[in-house]
């Protein structure tokens, strides 16, 4: 499944095992603990879609795609999706799917405001509440893209790609305590196919 739209090279091997093996794990016990979050940087010029690609490869209709901004009937952007919006469509979507998976494609696109309810889906023990019913998130797969410009042999190590990309996640979150938080909820973070 992440064949499709992760960076496939010998240097990150080991990474996708750790992802897949993660990623393929119920929680055991029924114990909460915290859903995998995947933070996937995209080159700039990258103009395909991740949801897309794992949709095609899946079998189940488990997985949603979240943006960050509400479009008219001819797809043009007219505001950013509020706290609220967003807050409801993954209550919902994690009332029908608590294995699902979430993905964020362009989530530089997102208000920091906006991102709390995913923030809490994502916590440790995390989960949101809607129409006064608590809704887990933490058996939930979270898959996030950042769209990066890429620097050529940034793929040749995983630590520098994994500094990179959260401290570009953190500056385009606004540098606060907020962006902060954030990042310290991304487990994995890797490049998406270039």
């Amino acid at each position: 499944m992440l064949s499709s739209v992760v960076f496939q090279s010998e240097v990150w091997s080991g990474w996708s095992s750790a992802v897949i093996e993660s990623m393929s794990h119920a929680q055991d016990d029924g114990v909460p603990n915290k859903g995998t979050a995947i933070l996937l940087a995209r080159n700039t010029s990258y103009s395909g879609s991740v949801y897309d690609k794992l949709e095609a490869g899946m079998e189940c209709n488990c997985i949603k795609r979240f943006v960050g901004a509400n479009v008219d009937s001819k797809g043009v952007e007219v505001s950013s999706k509020s706290k609220g919006q967003v807050q409801k469509e993954l209550a919902e979507f994690l009332t029908e799917c608590t294995h699902g998976i979430v993905v964020v494609e362009g989530i530089e696109s997102f208000g920091s405001d906006s991102l709390s309810p995913l923030h809490n889906a994502m916590s440790e023990q995390g989960g949101l509440t809607y129409n006064g019913t608590n809704v887990p998130g933490w058996n939930a797969k979270y898959i996030l893209t950042l769209n990066v410009p890429m620097e050529e042999g940034l793929q040749n190590s995983e630590d520098l790609v994994k500094q990179v990309v959260k401290q570009s996640l953190v500056e385009r979150l606004g540098a606060g305590s907020f962006a902060l938080a954030f990042r310290r909820r991304i487990d994995y973070v890797g490049l998406g196919r270039i």
